[in-house]
């Protein structure tokens, strides 16, 4: 039941969101999959990923309408990720997204290296350079990728 709230809380977050604009528009582009899975109840996005949807909100609606939804979203969310996690399987689920998202990291460190350490000219991918910038954690300078 959680998970269902907090989907359907997503794909009504969703509705207000240019498709092609922000970081929803990266969403799509990058992981259309995930984003359906996100959608339909199959799977919790990263709390990140919600957060950044909440930005685009705030540009559309401003950032009070988005605080506001902030808070709803965030208790959806936790009821969803811990409903979500603790089923059966949960623990192993969890496990390999883990690998997942440490080997997106590498992944990203390397991209960022590999474009003077983010930096955007005329032959770098613009939405690229902020997909890498996303899936690095704050922490996690170019140093220890």
């Amino acid at each position: 039941m959680a998970v269902r709230a907090f989907a359907h809380d997503l794909r009504n977050l969703a509705a207000v969101l240019d498709p092609g604009r922000g970081w929803y528009a990266v969403f799509r582009t990058r992981d259309p999959e995930g984003m359906r899975a996100c959608f339909e109840g199959v799977e919790v996005p990263p709390w990140d990923v919600v957060e950044s949807l909440l930005q685009d909100l705030a540009s559309v609606r401003g950032t009070a309408f988005a605080a506001e939804e902030s808070v709803q979203a965030a208790a959806l969310w936790a009821a969803s990720a811990a409903a979500h996690d603790g089923r059966q399987g949960g623990r192993e689920a969890l496990a390999g997204r883990l690998g997942v998202m440490l080997r997106e990291q590498a992944g990203a460190a390397w991209r960022l290296r590999e474009t003077g350490a983010g930096a955007v000219n005329a032959d770098t991918d613009a939405d690229a350079v902020a997909w890498a910038h996303r899936t690095l954690p704050a922490r996690a300078g170019l140093a220890s990728a």
